[in-house]
């Protein structure tokens, strides 16, 4: 038993030899292996590409997005200071106008009722004592 286990192990150790040296001869793999290197620096050159084209689209329209902020904001502060200077002072000042006249309006109505009604009351203590 022990001789059959020898030559097993001698013929398995020579087939393991065989494959072996079949395999450092002729590496099935080698194609393989350079196909995925060209395969690999293709997508990598790709990448590359891609990445460099979107900085540029990036770039780019980050410089429009800021002109076009620029400009509204130009915008924004020439109608501001249009809208304070002539027409909103002037309805400002308009109201104001209205507003003072009204108070000085109402005020005078309630000073003469205050002194009609005055006049009334001592004209009720008057007829009060009179006719008493």
């Amino acid at each position: 038993m022990d001789q059959q286990i020898s030559e097993r192990v001698s013929t398995l150790e020579t087939e393991v030899a065989v494959i072996q040296s079949t395999y450092v001869r002729r590496d099935e793999l080698a194609v393989f292996r350079e196909e995925m290197g060209v395969g690999f620096a293709k997508t990598e050159t790709g990448f590359a590409k891609a990445s460099a084209k979107t900085d540029l689209v990036y770039a780019e329209l980050s410089g429009k997005i800021d002109l076009v902020r620029t400009a509204l904001n130009a915008r924004i502060d020439s109608v501001h200071t249009e809208l304070s200077t002539k027409e909103l002072g002037a309805r400002i000042d308009a109201g104001f106008a209205r507003l003072d006249t009204k108070i000085a309006q109402s005020t005078t109505m309630l000073l003469k009722w205050i002194f009609a009604s005055q006049i009334s009351v001592a004209a009720m203590f008057i007829a009060a004592i009179k006719y008493l």
